[in-house]
């Protein structure tokens, strides 16, 4: 038996060996020299000791304790000393065949560690069998000062002479959960990605992708926890939490279809990580961290879509649009010059989505897939699933670009001359039959030999292969060809064609994931980081639906093809608000402003308008800006600019039991915060209410303070709803599907604004350096040229002595409207002086 020693490896390294024998004669055989040794630091939050076989690695929030005797571990709430989970396994490719198990030596080390996250230390617990074919594993571990969460890495070595592929990594396998604890009103949310239906479920157990939520009570205590993926490279992520006959434990594995290929000798740690936080007992806190830990870690920062964008392909559907066929690069023009024409342009620019999808069936499998030029472009129209109405329409100037832009540049200039914005269109996996046959190369295993098959529109048998050095350099190529011909931004379809399980890979060393990101990142280089890139995600034909573009991908599409807006739509959207606008954006198709030819009626215009503006912060049209009236682009202009950030309305009432929340509440400030009510009753009017205070988590309260006072203004209606106790309830009766946004500002001693008609977030993004001093309310407002900017004042007990830069007009309901006009788009300043 070899008995454990204690050595220094480096001047910031200590390590700790043990050999551990048969699990049978673990307890017995092994005996630690030291009982208790720990490592000095710097850093004195963070410590790391061994006692009795035991690492002990801590700091204020968590306790990880990993057994040297049988390679264990566990995690504890050092709050208030409870287990997070016990006992759990570290295993790669673990399979339903349970072979002898080998002699495994474990070594520790834990070293300083810095990352954005701030300092901290790293715990590396490296697992070495001595007998055997398994590959030496690392669980690499790591606490921060000034971070609540565990971040959980791994690596390989390879020790033998051939290469190894590693596929599944078990970080916690069959974790023991609710130790000494009674789990009361369990209620779990799973991190939806894409298309994904994401909602509070009433249990404990689930079997998630990227990650989940879980909230319960412990004999009245408020527990909850984050499992999810943080740092996103090679690899998926799975979460388990599972009751298997009375056992109750928790999985979570890093996996890949294909898995990671090392070379012999060689060592790989992953980037690839997972976030752990126990500690964070409100759920909305917990995920929002979790959010904002993703964003960091991933380097993420999607670009604000401060534009609606016009899909041409819906717009020339009959199921979705209007049959109206402008999906080629005069009529797409067509529709800016309109735009700017009927004064849209003056509010934000309207992006223009040109889509070539010409798909195989047309001409016998040649399409523009794969060319992406302006020859292939010309020849092939955008004919749809079938191709063109007659075949013998190929190449005769009814393609996608058409003169006299039948260039991509030609047609970038001219919608960029009208102030709009370019965005185009490509399949991500389907390629053209005759560029495969030019290009054999840079195909899947360098084969060809089955383009004579037919297939579904979606998943050709013969695929590019995003891993081949002379492929990738082509698409990046072709970005940055587009990137100097005008391109703004790409709409990516079928990305499950790029999910290739199968692998046949040039390069070895990348997976199928790393396949999929290599895609979207390619994109990402050529056209920069300004580009708009959207990933069209929906889990055609059983294709995992997972957050694997994280820091490279703008937005996210949540829905199948669909131009109508239901209460679901807003759920799958809103329940990711945590990683909304931080990680991703979201939307739900293009939304029309008719049903079957007829308009449908303005409150439900308005409805769909508020919660995809507010919710998910991008919008696209499939109405014709020739169709939409007057008053369809005046709300529409109502959502410009566009608001970003890291922020995104919280869904307050999620946890009440309600299939669909109602209540979105974002703070703007301490003392103002914009709330959206919504009547997802299918069949009847409600009053939609929301207590002001209170437990937020309990009630579904706004979470103000039940001691002020708090003005509440209606923007759609531009109706003050009046004066506010902290303890009343916040309540509009909402006709069926109708959504209300609400200023809801806390009352100040002094006159303030509440409200404005320029903007549905009323005064956030039209307004600035509102401020009282003496007897003044001054401020600076940005009006539109031709439209009317009213900002409402309470006064708060004072009345206007005078007024400069606006016009005072009374109200009936106590408030006062300062009117402003101008023959030019510009920021006004105005000055109220009071008595």
């Amino acid at each position: 038996m070899n008995e454990g020693n204690l050595f220094i490896k480096s001047a910031a390294v200590l390590m700790c060996s043990v050999t551990l024998l048969d699990s049978a004669l673990c307890e017995e055989m092994i005996n630690v020299q030291a009982n208790t040794k720990t490592i000095a630091s710097k850093l004195s939050s963070i410590n790391a000791t061994e006692e009795n076989g035991i690492i002990v690695f801590e700091n204020q929030h968590n306790q990880v304790l990993v057994n040297l005797n049988n390679g264990k571990w566990s995690v504890k709430n050092r709050t208030d000393n409870s287990w997070c989970f016990k006992d759990a396994d570290f295993r790669v490719d673990q399979t339903a065949y349970n072979w002898q198990e080998p002699q495994i030596k474990i070594e520790w080390g834990v070293k300083a560690y810095h990352s954005k996250f701030g300092e901290g230390k790293e715990l590396t617990v490296t697992y070495t069998p001595e007998q055997g074919y398994d590959p030496c594993r690392k669980l690499i571990l790591r606490l921060y000062q000034k971070q609540s969460f565990i971040e959980v890495a791994w690596g390989i070595k390879n020790r033998f002479e051939y290469p190894v592929k590693v596929a599944n990594i078990d970080l916690v396998s069959r974790g023991q959960l609710f130790e000494g604890q009674t789990v009361e009103k369990p209620m779990v949310l799973r991190s939806g990605s894409g298309a994904e239906m994401n909602r509070i479920e009433n249990k404990w157990e689930i079997n998630a992708l990227n990650g989940a939520m879980l909230t319960y009570l412990d004999s009245g205590k408020r527990r909850t926890m984050v499992v999810a993926g943080l740092k996103y490279n090679e690899f998926g992520r799975k979460v388990e939490l599972k009751n298997h006959r009375g056992f109750k434990h928790m999985n979570l594995q890093v996996w890949d279809p294909q898995g990671k290929q090392i070379d012999p000798g060689k060592t790989y740690i992953s980037q690839d990580s997972v976030y752990l936080d126990f500690t964070t007992k409100d759920p909305f806190k917990s995920l929002e961290s979790y959010g904002l830990a993703m964003r960091e870690a991933n380097a993420a920062n999607p670009n604000v879509y401060n534009f609606p964008s016009l899909c041409g392909w819906m717009i020339s559907t009959t199921r979705f649009g209007e049959g109206l066929a402008i999906n080629n690069s005069v009529d797409m023009i067509g529709q800016a010059k309109l735009a700017k024409d009927r004064g849209f342009t003056k509010y934000a620019p309207l992006a223009v989505r040109l889509e070539p999808d010409f798909y195989g069936p047309g001409d016998f499998g040649n399409t523009q897939q794969g060319w992406w030029d302006d020859e292939h472009w010309r020849k092939y129209g955008p004919g749809g699933m079938r191709g063109p109405e007659k075949r013998s329409m190929i190449g005769t100037g009814k393609g996608s670009l058409r003169k006299p832009y039948d260039t991509f540049a030609k047609f970038s200039k001219g919608v960029h001359d009208l102030g709009c914005t370019v965005l185009t269109y490509f399949q991500c996996n389907i390629p053209s039959l005759d560029f495969c046959r030019a290009h054999p190369e840079w195909m899947l295993n360098n084969d060809i030999s089955r383009l004579h098959l037919d297939h579904r529109l979606n998943l050709s048998y013969v695929k590019y292969d995003y891993s081949d050095p002379g492929f990738r350099e082509y698409m990046l190529k072709t970005w940055k060809r587009l990137k100097n011909e005008g391109l703004d931004g790409v709409k990516f379809d079928y990305p499950e064609s790029s999910w290739i399980a199968t692998g046949g890979f040039e390069d070895k060393t990348f997976t199928t994931s790393s396949v999929y990101r290599e895609l979207f990142r390619l994109c990402r280089e050529g056209l920069g980081e300004k580009a708009y890139i959207h990933e069209r995600q929906l889990g055609v034909g059983g294709i995992p639906q997972q957050d694997l573009s994280a820091g490279i991908v703008d937005l996210q599409r949540v829905w199948y093809d669909a131009n109508h807006f239901e209460p679901e739509m807003a759920t799958r959207m809103g329940l990711r608000w945590y990683k909304s606008r931080s990680v991703f954006l979201y939307y739900p198709d293009g939304k029309t402003f008719h049903n079957r030819g007829k308009e449908i009626p303005q409150y439900m215009q308005r409805a769909f308008l508020t919660a995809i503006g507010f919710i998910a912060g991008r919008l696209e049209i499939g109405t014709s800006v020739g169709k939409m009236t007057d008053e369809m682009l005046h709300d529409t202009s109502r959502l410009y600019p566009m608001f970003g950030g890291t922020q995104s309305p919280r869904p307050v009432d999620m946890l009440l039991g309600k299939t669909h929340p109602e209540t979105y509440v974002y703070q703007v400030d301490k003392n103002w915060h914009q709330v959206m009510l919504a009547n997802y009753n299918s069949k009847k009017s409600e009053t939609i209410s929301a207590p002001l205070s209170g437990d937020t988590i309990s009630t579904g309260s706004l979470g103000l303070d039940a001691d002020a006072e708090y003005h509440a203004f209606d923007f759609w209606s531009q109706k003050y709803l009046g004066k506010l106790q902290g303890t009343d309830k916040l309540s509009m009766e909402l006709r069926v599907g109708e959504v209300a946004m609400i200023s809801v500002r806390k009352v100040a001693t002094h006159p303030q604004m509440v409200s404005t008609n320029r903007h549905f977030m009323q005064g956030m993004m039209e307004c600035h350096d509102i401020k009282w001093a003496g007897s003044t309310l001054s401020g600076k407002v940005d009006v539109i040229e031709g439209d009317e900017f009213v900002l409402t004042v309470a006064g708060n007990g004072l009345t206007p002595k005078s007024c400069e830069g606006a016009t005072i007009r009374p109200r009936t309901d106590g408030l006062i409207d300062l009117v402003f006009k101008t023959t030019k788009s510009e920021t006004k300043a105005f000055k109220v002086i009071f008595k």
